[in-house]
This record gives C-alpha cells, sequence and structure tokens, in this order.
C-alpha cells in the first residue's frame, strides 16, 4: 500500500536549509560598526553621519527635502541627537544645535521632547521616526534608507 505522507526527503531538505540560512543570517551590527556617514536612498536630500561620543553615539542629519522639489525644497534641516545603540535600534532625543541657517537651542530640545529612531544593520541605516513636524521647513522628511559609505 503507498504511503499517504508523501516524500520525506524533500522536506526534511528545505527545513534544513531554511536553518542554515537563518544561522547565517546576520544580526544587528555591532557598535563599531555603525559609525561613518550615510547617504539617503531615493529622491530625498539628506545625510547622516554617526560618531562615537563616550559611550554613545553622535546623529547628526542634514537636508531633508526632496532634490526633485528645487528650489522649494526645505533643505536646511539639520538634527543633532544622542542615544544608545541597543540591538541594532539607536534611539535618541533631539539636541541643541546651530548653523548659519539654523537654531535650536538646550532649552527648546528639552522641552519638546522630539525623538530620533534609527535601525541598523551591515552597510545600512533606516531613519524609522525623526520627529520634525514644525522643527523642519513643511515637506522635509529624513524617514528612509540611508547607504553607508556615499
Amino acid at each position: 500500500m503507498p504511503s499517504r505522507r508523501g516524500p520525506v526527503f524533500p522536506a526534511l531538505w528545505l527545513a534544513a536549509l531554511w536553518l542554515t540560512a537563518c544561522a547565517s543570517a546576520p544580526g544587528p551590527p555591532e557598535a563599531d560598526d555603525i559609525a561613518g556617514r550615510y547617504r539617503h536612498v531615493g529622491p530625498v536630500a539628506a545625510t547622516l553621519e554617526v560618531r562615537p561620543d563616550g559611550g554613545r553615539y553622535l546623529v547628526r542629519l542634514e537636508g531633508g527635502g526632496s532634490s526633485e522639489a528645487g528650489a522649494a525644497s526645505p533643505a536646511d534641516c539639520v538634527i543633532e541627537a544622542r542615544g544608545e545603540l541597543k540591538d541594532g535600534v539607536l534611539r535618541a532625543p533631539f539636541g541643541p544645535v546651530e548653523t548659519d541657517t539654523f537654531s535650536y537651542g538646550a532649552a527648546q530640545a528639552a522641552g519638546e521632547g522630539r525623538t530620533l529612531e534609527i535601525v541598523f544593520e551591515p552597510g545600512a541605516a533606516e531613519v524609522v521616526a525623526a520627529d520634525t513636524f514644525g522643527y523642519c521647513g513643511l515637506g522635509a522628511d529624513f524617514a528612509g534608507r540611508y547607504r553607508a559609505g556615499d
């Protein structure tokens, strides 16, 4: 009488292949692996810089406007935030920042409590949350994927 269970070998082979793939998948990056410069992938003209800062990280985002918007692009937005990396995720409150065209003081930063969240993986970062509404010009957006080394 034929078996109703079907061939066992292909199912075992697929299970072994899946386990091998999971075991070799890269985990969250090590702390030393996230420092550097990143450029937004896509139409948003934005850069991300990450530097070690006494056990934490200083994150600087600049730009935020669509390159397709031309002169109407809100491209002078700057965010500086300091936070810790945990399991590949950096969460950080906005801090004070001063440039020729932008000013955000320590008291304002503390009072508003704006935050930034970035997920890192080898060679890339994704800004998943940046509380910029009312902080940057209308239309500025830092969310999205960034590639390292550009």
